[in-house]
């Protein structure tokens, strides 16, 4: 058995970030010579996502999803877990489905699905996404990501990451402390007037769905957590889903700040096309504040926190979902093809700190 403290045979490590690992071939660079790393060594990999929060393996070169897919699913054993296709609907159904609810929320981020697991992410625009961990915009979402390059665009679009513990710890004592009990709390607001397959959609939905005398529809989630507790060491993380219109200037406005010598950096389409209000409560329900200000502070926060991902053709990356925030760099499409999986279910809300004793720091003492 391999002892989990030292580095697989076949791998040099180094950790080239503070969060990331990087690992290259000292050997064999083959695709299957990396399945067998990944096969004999699973715990030491799990342990080492939890440990460090990133880890990419560089070299290997895979050619196709197919491939990568093979890794993730069958050389790691990590089961598939997509909030949007629990129920493992073929990729050509799931993305016109995906298509649909787009239409029906407004926006688009164009991400289609090559087969029932596998998606490729939307192109590159003139602007910085909003951070976000995946799915964090329910509190049951995977716990991990896997990301691959199958083609790395010609000139920067960048995927940034964040240690979302330590941007929660650079925050302000008082806003930190709020941020330690609050609940996200997500609403959307049609973007047509329902039609009876609207409803019978919604009605199949986790939404509360009111419908407006103009015809419109306001579609209210419950509340997630606000942060959340990594379980292998219970460091407290941000979980953000920055594609709300209420919070897409202070994300440009801080990317602006923080991201200089990128050229123009515009609104993000994806959050201004949809009708998506990010607010605050605690667990009664009740509005928690967050003005605009407190809101680029925190992207604040998480950008100057930023690693940038400049990709490699056939890079993979192995990220945890909870203490790692992501998003999508300005740059150039050419023929860019990053393709994610996710695997791993995760339900947040037990490790939201809410019920925990109160750190006297984050009480203003």
């Amino acid at each position: 058995m391999h002892n989990r403290n030292s580095t697989p045979d076949g791998l040099v490590r180094e950790d080239t970030h503070d969060f990331v690992t990087t690992y290259t071939p000292s050997g064999d660079n083959s695709i299957n010579a990396l399945g067998r790393l990944l096969r004999d060594n699973r715990d030491y990999f799990l342990d080492h996502i939890a440990e460090r929060g990133v880890l990419l393996f560089r070299g290997f070169q895979p050619h196709s999803h197919q491939q990568f897919h093979e890794l993730v699913t069958g050389s790691l054993g990590l089961e598939v877990w997509n909030g949007f296709n629990l129920k493992k609907t073929p990729g050509i159904v799931t993305s016109w489905l995906r298509k649909y609810s787009e239409g029906l929320v407004g926006g688009g981020d164009y991400r289609r699905y090559l087969d029932r697991d596998t998606v490729r992410l939307g192109p590159v625009e003139s602007s910085i996404q909003g951070p976000h961990t995946e799915g964090g915009v329910r509190s049951e979402r995977s716990r991990y990501i896997a990301l691959c390059c199958i083609e790395p665009a010609p000139y920067l679009a960048e995927t940034g990451m964040a240690d979302l513990n330590q941007a929660y710890l650079d925050l302000p004592t008082a806003l930190r402390a709020r941020f330690h009990t609050a609940w996200n709390r997500f609403s959307y607001r049609s973007a047509r007037k329902l039609n009876p397959l609207d409803r019978l959609v919604l009605r199949l939905s986790p939404f509360q769905v009111t419908e407006r005398e103009d015809g419109l529809a306001d579609m209210a989630l419950p509340p997630c957590p606000a942060t959340c507790a990594v379980p292998e060491n219970g460091r407290v993380c941000l979980q953000p889903w920055a594609f709300a219109r209420n919070t897409n200037r202070p994300v440009r406005d801080a990317a602006r700040a923080v991201f200089t010598g990128r050229g123009e950096i515009g609104l993000d389409s994806t959050a201004e096309g949809m009708d998506l209000s990010w607010g605050l409560c605690d667990d009664q329900g009740n509005t928690v504040p967050w003005t605009e200000d407190e809101q680029r502070q925190v992207f604040e926060a998480i950008f100057r926190r930023a690693r940038l991902m400049a990709w490699q053709k056939g890079d993979i990356a192995l990220v945890d979902n909870v203490r790692i925030g992501h998003w999508r760099m300005n740059g150039e499409q050419g023929n860019r093809k990053l393709v994610q999986i996710q695997a791993t279910a995760f339900n947040a809300e037990p490790y939201h700190p809410a019920r925990l004793p109160m750190d006297p720091e984050l009480a203003g003492a």
